[in-house]
């Protein structure tokens, strides 16, 4: 296990991640929040993009950021169902 208690290593994560966050109510405060910001905007732990593609979809760019390579790829993948205009706001790391 890594010092990160495998959470990077853990592709079962990326896969239900979305399911299990499904009925948060937190996206609103976190796209709000990002739309006050004259600048762009920095989402630590990204995952698989359940805040990230919103704030974009909003009209804000953000650059995602997250140590799992299956959250990541999630993440691309829910991307790349979006219009240009949203993936041209989107940098991940």
């Amino acid at each position: 296990m890594s010092r990160f208690g495998g959470y990077e290593d853990n592709e079962s994560l990326a896969k239900f991640y979305d399911v299990s966050y499904r009925d948060r109510k937190d996206i609103d405060f976190f796209v709000g929040y990002s739309g006050k910001v004259k600048g762009k905007t920095l989402e630590l732990g990204c995952g698989t993009g359940r805040v990230l593609i919103p704030t974009a979809m909003a009209g804000c760019e953000i650059t995602g950021l997250d140590i799992s390579p299956f959250m990541l790829k999630r993440c691309q993948e829910k991307i790349g169902s979006q219009s240009k205009e949203v993936q041209q706001r989107i940098t991940l790391v």
